[in-house]
């Protein structure tokens, strides 16, 4: 048995390391991360993982719901297109957090944790468990999940869940009322930098089919940020966009988010922000600079993670992503070679 926490180590690296020479995972969690770009890019390997369950809950009147077809639509989508068979059970009584890995139908071996599969479960929260090699018991913890789970959900199902999300959340996420009660004044606290509250994300302009031309530029002042099929969530007001040309693959600048997320119909990419552009020196002149994909990962420390959930490169981009949430140390890193550019 080995002791597992998000202090010495990250849950996200012993996942990977779960799943080495397995050819099925199961991921059994209540929460999700809404994007598994990432997570499919730098933990699954197609030649190896053959099938992955997921059991997750699904629980009605529940804003979890929000979040989950996202996270149910880009799990789908990823085992789609790296054709990796997948499974989606429903237990709303869930509330443990499992990970196993087997070859030959047969558990090699499991994680037992408190971490949710979410960005912060993984990556940030203090989190604890336990590896377990031992198949007897992993095998029976599948059989007792797969008792009390629902049956797998079918491909229409699944997408009639999604739509039926979808079609409540058009006008807008309904927000949860806040509670105005503090109480951290009477505890005294370890003494922390206190990390800022914006999210960082890599942003793609342009696609394959039309990428962003070398002559093109974005505004100085107020640029309409698009995204695909799914509403961005995760994207609040405030948060920064950190662009990058389709094609090119250089940087085009950083836009902090200055609206919510809305709609528009019929179109290709159908939801979008209003962004303000925090370097508009930069990106009258992107062209001008050699600061690529490639670069800006080359020239950060290896030691760090790239991405918020502990991926150490970009390599999601490549499958399309319309955006993922960069390490605030990373994000930090590029604004930093953008405007060491213009000075």
């Amino acid at each position: 048995m080995k002791i597992l926490n998000n202090i010495d180590s990250r849950h996200f690296n012993e996942i990977k390391d779960l799943v080495m020479d397995a050819d099925e995972l199961h991921i059994i969690s209540p929460y999700l991360m809404e994007s598994f770009d990432v997570f499919f890019d730098e933990i699954i390997d197609p030649s190896e993982v053959k099938c992955i369950v997921l059991i997750t809950t699904l629980r009605d009147n529940d804003s979890d719901l929000f979040k989950k077809a996202n996270s149910l639509y880009s799990f789908s989508l990823n085992c789609l297109s790296r054709t990796i068979a997948c499974r989606v059970h429903v237990d709303n009584k869930l509330h443990g957090k499992i990970y196993i890995a087997s070859k030959g139908g047969s558990p090699i071996r499991g994680i037992i944790t408190s971490a949710n599969f979410t960005d912060r479960g993984l990556n940030h929260n203090h989190e604890w468990g336990v590896q377990i090699n031992e198949p007897a018991p992993l095998k029976q913890i599948i059989v007792d999940i797969s008792k009390v789970s629902s049956h797998a959900l079918t491909h229409e199902e699944l997408h009639n869940i999604i739509v039926k999300i979808d079609s409540f959340t058009q006008n807008g996420v309904p927000t949860a009322p806040k509670i105005n009660l503090e109480i951290n004044n009477f505890i005294k606290h370890k003494v922390v930098e206190p990390k800022s509250d914006v999210r960082f994300f890599i942003k793609p302009v342009g696609s394959s089919d039309e990428p962003f031309e070398p002559t093109s530029i974005l505004s100085s002042d107020i640029e309409l940020m698009h995204f695909s099929k799914r509403r961005p969530n995760s994207v609040r007001i405030g948060d920064i966009l950190i662009c990058y040309g389709v094609g090119t693959t250089k940087l085009l600048g950083y836009f902090e988010v200055i609206s919510e997320p809305y709609t528009r119909d019929h179109v290709r990419w159908p939801w979008e922000v209003k962004a303000k552009n925090l370097c508009p020196k930069y990106s009258k002149s992107w062209m001008s600079f050699n600061n690529t994909i490639s670069s800006i990962q080359t020239s950060f420390d290896t030691r760090l993670p790239v991405t918020y959930v502990g991926g150490k490169t970009l390599g999601a981009l490549q499958f399309g992503s319309d955006k993922f949430r960069l390490s605030d140390e990373f994000a930090q890193h590029v604004i930093n070679i953008i405007e060491g550019c213009v000075k």
